[in-house]
């Protein structure tokens, strides 16, 4: 014969069923887990738009900025150990006319020697540094121009360091090449048969680093930036246009124009 309830059960039944109405209504879902750093990897080449849907409920940036200074800090290790400083730079320095003919071994005596601590200082700062900046630009416009909720900052850094692990692929061939092979005085983007530079050769220094920017990684890269924006920021497209050609108009701007 089962024995009546206790006053606790009943106590501990009655706060059961009340709660949710103490606080007003029934208590909230818990939150998606966010994509960890493999899903994330295998998202950005299988299911992109499924990985961006998961990153705006859980925005996750940290991890993939992670790696992807890891890689960078290993190719500018690899690349600074190999390259040849001399042939890199000597042209350089031939082609600048204010630069005074007899102090050029001086110079590429002195600049070698900082190719390897800048490249690995580079690596370190300028991934994060990419990253928010571009968050800051992809947060602003979304102000602006969301079709909903404005994102949150946290949306806008994986917006903008998520999509760069497509690049990865690439970092990992140029390491490769460069310890396999010598590499003369080239650098990094000038390595890898992924871009146009690579098979096209033109007078204009110009044009030629134009052409090493049209690479298959970078191109892909700015897909996913668009995917992102309008997945998880929910910019409109208008926006999302807009942020990707900026991101394009300084990477790419700033390369051709500092080419010397």
């Amino acid at each position: 014969m089962a024995h009546p309830p206790t006053t606790v059960e009943c106590l501990e039944a009655f706060m059961s069923d009340a709660s949710p109405s103490l606080y007003g209504g029934s208590p909230e879902p818990p939150k998606p887990k966010a994509p960890g750093l493999l899903d994330q990897v295998a998202g950005v080449f299988t299911e992109p738009t499924a990985l961006f849907d998961r990153l705006r409920q859980s925005p996750s940036w940290g991890p993939a900025a992670a790696l992807l200074t890891v890689f960078g800090v290993v190719l500018s290790v690899v690349w600074g150990l190999k390259v040849d400083a001399d042939q890199m730079l000597r042209p350089i320095l031939e082609r600048n006319p204010h630069v005074d003919p007899s102090q050029i071994d001086n110079l590429v005596e002195i600049q070698k020697r900082f190719i390897l601590p800048m490249g690995i200082i580079g690596a370190l700062v300028s991934t994060v540094l990419l990253f928010l900046l571009a968050a800051f630009l992809y947060w602003l416009v979304g102000k602006a121009m969301a079709e909903d909720h404005p994102p949150t900052y946290s949306q806008a850094l994986s917006a903008a360091a998520v999509p760069s692990l497509v690049r990865l692929p690439a970092l990992l061939l140029i390491i490769l090449i460069c310890l396999l092979r010598p590499i003369g005085g080239q650098t990094p983007e000038k390595i890898a048969p992924t871009s146009l530079g690579f098979f096209v050769s033109v007078d204009n220094l110009k044009l030629q680093t134009l052409l090493y920017c049209a690479d298959l990684f970078l191109i892909a890269e700015r897909i996913l930036d668009y995917l992102a924006l309008r997945r998880i920021t929910r910019l409109k497209t208008g926006g999302a246009l807009l942020c990707v050609a900026v991101v394009v108009l300084v990477t790419v701007g700033g390369r051709v124009l500092g080419a010397r």
